[in-house]
Formats: structure tokens, sequence, C-alpha cells
């Protein structure tokens, strides 16, 4: 089916959830009486089959829905400051803040990324998720890809698919670590707490390979290479050796460890991020093939913190 938009996922059992629910937790940018339309229009697929709005699974099932490409999403677009630090005809590469939301989800339908790509870019409406091929969680700073038509869209996503993407990110982690090159851990949904992953034996292949920077005192700076992409999963793997990313309390981080230092004590006090930058990215232009790389250094923030790691580190060792 020439210029129609495919989008393929798996959904998980969520007590008294129905199968809409479900759907419109991945698909957030369109309605939920439009998904309803959708599955009563025989446009949703479940494992392979037509469905009804008020279906529920049991299991995790596999969905696939067909949408014509002109179909708007239902998103405000906003007029948000946004760092666009490359863009050519195919695909811009924007800097992420921290604190920033990547895509419109429950409870954050503004404010985030995809509000202001749709305001800077209106035609991205005619683009899966505003061009949006992979995500930062809200707190993670760093570089992400925004597709521009669907040749790129496809041929980025293939290459996310296929592990041909690069990705590599700056870390700070508390405590030392001695050594370590690789983490795999299948990681899936936390038993009790949904808003948490977790390293689970049934969950999904998750790598991630690990490069010490520096270590100081009573911390490490690493250079993390994401394998897959699976969500949190720096955050979970770091967590299950036991040393979380500064500033990430809901993966353990205790900012008590560094009150011995006031001035780095009081930075964390005020501190709202996590100390995980998306650095680098690496992959081939879908249009020229040719490797295409870039870089950007972490914010002030992120800075500052392991600049005060280290004058700590230096006066206790001397």
């Amino acid at each position: 089916m020439k210029n129609v938009t495919f989008y393929k996922f798996d959904v998980e059992p969520e007590k008294g959830m129905r199968l809409d629910q479900l759907i419109a937790l991945q698909l957030p940018e369109y309605s939920r009486s439009r998904i309803k339309n959708w599955m009563n229009a025989e446009k949703v697929l479940i494992n392979g089959k037509t469905c009804s709005p008020k279906d529920k699974i049991s299991s995790r099932s596999m969905i696939e829905i067909a949408i014509h490409p002109l179909e708007e999403v239902d998103i405000v677009a906003e007029n948000i400051p946004i760092d666009v630090i490359y863009e050519d005809e195919d695909f811009l590469v924007v800097n992420k803040i921290s604190g920033m939301v990547t895509h419109t989800a429950a409870g954050n339908y503004s404010g985030t990324l995809q509000n202001a790509l749709l305001y800077k870019y209106p035609e991205l409406r005619n683009i899966p998720r505003a061009g949006i091929i992979h995500r930062l969680d809200k707190q993670t700073s760093g570089l992400l890809v925004i597709t521009r038509n669907l040749m790129s869209h496809n041929s980025l996503s293939k290459q996310i698919q296929s592990r041909k993407m690069i990705k590599k990110y700056n870390v700070l982690v508390s405590g030392i670590i001695n050594h370590i090159d690789i983490i795999r851990e299948k990681i899936g949904r936390h038993k009790v707490n949904r808003k948490k992953m977790a390293i689970r034996d049934n969950g999904k292949e998750s790598i991630s390979k690990i490069k010490i920077i520096k270590r100081y005192e009573n911390a490490s700076s690493l250079e993390v290479d994401l394998v897959t992409g699976r969500t949190h999963q720096i955050r979970v793997h770091l967590a299950y050796i036991g040393h979380p990313v500064i500033g990430d309390k809901l993966y353990g981080f205790k900012r008590s460890i560094y009150n011995r230092n006031s001035k780095l004590k009081h930075t964390l006090d005020s501190y709202t991020g996590q100390t995980l930058h998306a650095k680098f990215l690496k992959f081939k232009h879908p249009s020229s093939n040719k490797e295409f790389s870039i870089d950007c250094l972490p914010p002030e923030d992120f800075i500052k913190i392991e600049s005060l790691i280290d004058i700590d580190s230096y006066a206790n060792t001397n």
C-alpha cells in the first residue's frame, strides 16, 4: 500500500485497561476516538487479527496499524525554543535539554519536543511522531535525530532497528567502578512500580558497553555505547551493578554520600536532572549513504557537578 504509514509495536497487559487504552499510551499523538475509529475500520491488527476497542489482552501482543499519511496528529504546535545543531533536507539533529519530555504521552500533552517541532517545522505533521525515531528520558540531555521525510524516516529507523546507528553517552555515576566493559542484562517492566524498569529474566535483550573515563574519590565518569535501546536502559544497568546515575533518584541515587562537600551538596540539593548526556551519534546519511557523525558537550550543570567532584577528589588526596 503506497503512501501508507505503518506502526508496529508490542503492548503488555495492564490491569483493567482495554486495548484502545493500551494503544493510546503508545500513540499519544492521536486521540482515543481516532484510535477507536481505526479499530472499527479494521486498520488495527492484534497478533495478525482484527480487534475491537473494548478487547483486553492477557499476554504481550503485537500491534500493527496502517495509517494514511495525510491524517494529522492531534497535537498542538507550541512556540518552544529548541537547539537545532544540524539540519538538511532529510533530517535534523536536536540537542535536547534536560527537563524536556521527548514526545507527548499521558500527562504530557504540551511542552514536549514534539510540540516544539510541529511549530518550527509544521511539515512534520506528515511524518510519524513528527519525525522522532528514538527518544531520551525527560532528565537526559543530548542528541536526537528528527527525520524530515518518509524516505529518511524509513532509512534511519531501519538503522536503529539493525543496531547500525552508534549512540554514545557521557555518564557520571556514584561510587568507584573498578572494572567493567559490558553489561548484558534483560530489561522489562518493574513488577510493582509500573513507572520503572527492572532486570527481568523474561525481559528484552539489553546490552550496554562501558568505558571508564576517570575514577574520582566517590564517583566515576563513563562513556556508554548503547547497543540496544530499551527504556531507561543505561539507568537500570548502572543501578543494577550498584552505581546509579548521579541525580537519578528513581533508580537509587543518594546525594547524602556527598554531604562532606558543601558546594557539591548544595548543587545537588537544587539539581533536578541526571548526569546522563547523549553526546555522540554516527550513522549512514539516508540520501548519500555516506557516514555521518555528530557530537556535543554536556550541559553546564553536568560539567559543574563533575568539576566539583574532581576538586573534592583532588583535595582529599593532597
